[in-house]
């Protein structure tokens, strides 16, 4: 079973997290072209998964490329003290930073969708930039103690044994573990039954003959919520998946701090090491590699906008090279009118 467990393991590193790498920085890539398009960047939802997916992108070509290379060789983090801290602080704070600003987002489509004028009044972009801004400085920082307390023990990279080991438990079972998922679902939960109560809020209108009452919404209200369903359902499946892919890293380093003082056998250890390895890094990864995926597949609207980029990068294309012929056009017709020239005189 040993055995198995390490081929398997060194297969999913080598294809697995592979394909990851190659499909999510190609979906990063164009999540981000069209996220920083005018019409999105005065949304305040847009803004907090323009910033996701920036972290993404630079977690995953960071992270993912020495994950590939240690299946097939030894993984440079447990050879290497310094990579041991760098990759331990970067991989903890750019994941952080990542549900932090889904947690942002979530939270930002509940308070767009409130009846209260005030709690919909933090739903803007000034904001949404000053709490990316400040979750960006509280979230670089507070992971430090990664890189000074992680070391090579055993030939692995892991927590200071001792006090810090048993704090960075709680620190991932609270921090890292069970607080992202639980705030995510609550929140899309709410600005999922908010939204429901806006599109059904009318308000009596009067006909132009002032004979009958009927009961319509405006075209902004309308227009509103058109657009923040989208935004809505963008944000809930990705909660889902988020949740579908973190559940198994919540459980396992639960059990893990429940069970870090047993007498364990080569055979339960190894299944155990297996199992951290399955839910991080190979499915908690998988959420910084699919949201344009998921996107892709759970809007209209976001399959419009990459068709429109799709076209405009054609269409751009296309004008530079008819420019180019037009260049070597007039670069031709010069050079042929030099020999007229010359023999005229």
């Amino acid at each position: 079973m040993t055995s198995a467990l390490t081929q398997a393991q060194q297969y999913m590193s080598e294809y697995g997290l592979s394909t990851f790498l190659a499909f999510g920085t190609i979906g990063n890539i164009l999540l981000i072209s069209i996220l920083i398009r005018r019409t999105h960047r005065r949304n305040s939802c847009s803004l907090y998964l323009l910033a996701a997916t920036i972290v993404n992108l630079i977690l995953i070509e960071c992270i993912l490329p020495a994950a590939v290379y240690s299946a097939r060789n030894i993984d440079p983090q447990n050879i290497s003290l310094v990579w041991c801290k760098i990759r331990s602080y970067l991989f903890n704070a750019l994941l952080m930073l990542y549900r932090w600003y889904k947690m942002a987002a979530c939270i930002d489509r509940a308070a767009m969708c409130n009846r209260h004028a005030w709690i919909r009044s933090f739903s803007q972009a000034r904001i949404a930039c000053r709490a990316i801004l400040i979750i960006t400085i509280v979230w670089l920082i507070i992971p430090i103690h990664l890189g000074v307390f992680f070391r090579i023990e055993n030939g692995r990279c892991v927590p200071q044994s001792g006090a810090y080991a048993k704090f960075f438990s709680a620190y991932s079972i609270v921090i890292s573990g069970w607080s992202p998922p639980i705030v995510m679902s609550i929140f899309s939960i709410i600005s999922f039954q908010n939204l429901k109560k806006v599109r059904a809020r009318v308000r009596p209108t009067h006909s132009v003959d002032q004979n009958i009452i009927i009961n319509v919404r405006t075209f902004n209200q309308q227009r509103m919520g058109k657009r923040d369903q989208q935004l809505i359902i963008l944000c809930i499946c990705e909660v889902l998946l988020y949740v579908c892919t973190n559940l198994l890293y919540s459980i396992n380093i639960t059990y893990s701090a429940i069970t870090s003082d047993e007498q364990k056998t080569i055979d339960r250890i190894r299944i155990e090491s297996f199992i951290a390895y399955f839910s991080t890094p190979f499915l908690i990864i998988i959420n910084n590699c699919a949201p344009f995926y998921v996107y892709l597949c759970a809007s209209s609207k976001f399959r419009s906008d990459v068709k429109n980029l799709f076209l405009s990068c054609f269409y751009c294309h296309r004008q530079v090279s008819v420019s180019n012929n037009d260049q070597r056009t007039r670069a031709t017709g010069t050079v042929a009118m030099v020999p007229v020239n010359s023999a005229s005189h």
